[in-house]
């Protein structure tokens, strides 16, 4: 059961990891690669918003909700999470917004201070996600593996399957 999510944890931290290497050369390539350098991060926030995205609504519409009713001392660790999880959308979408709008503009001082911003809030999202997945794997995923029951188990898999197979 956890190996399905914990799967899209570990594409998902090489492609932070491959994120950070974009952001370091946004600033130390400068203005001669700054196109394949957003081209670059397009293609990493493609997967947040292809693979990362259905991740987190799987997790809000089937683990946490599950987890809630059979773990209920994890109940805090998942508003914790879902918090993030808010955090991380509205992060994303200010990324998203400054990734689009740096090749519009005429200024090159205009397109170092944006590109300088969108450094700071890939970064943002770079240690949101690096810690919100260690803290999902240390509790929610180890406890649920330690103590749900076979049966629960089971079902919590076949609900994740399901999901999965509908979104495809």
């Amino acid at each position: 059961m956890v190996a399905l999510l914990e799967n899209a944890h570990t594409d998902t931290l090489q492609k932070i990891d491959r994120l950070q290497d974009i952001l370091t050369n946004l600033r130390f390539e400068g203005k001669v690669r700054l196109g394949k350098n957003l081209k670059e991060a397009g293609r990493v926030l493609d997967f947040f918003d292809k693979e990362l995205m259905p991740h987190l609504n799987l997790e809000e519409k089937i683990l946490f909700p599950f987890v809630e009713t059979h773990l209920p001392k994890l109940e805090s660790v998942i508003h914790l999470l879902q918090a993030e999880h808010e955090d991380f959308r509205k992060n994303l979408e200010g990324f998203r917004f400054l990734l689009q709008e740096i090749p519009k503009k005429k200024y090159e001082s205009i397109r170092g201070e944006m590109t300088e911003r969108l450094r700071e809030q890939g970064l943002y999202l770079i240690y949101l996600l690096r810690n919100h997945i260690q803290e999902e794997t240390e509790t929610v995923y180890k406890v649920a593996n330690r103590e749900l029951r076979p049966s629960e188990k089971s079902t919590l898999q076949k609900e994740i399957v399901s999901l999965n197979s509908q979104r495809r």
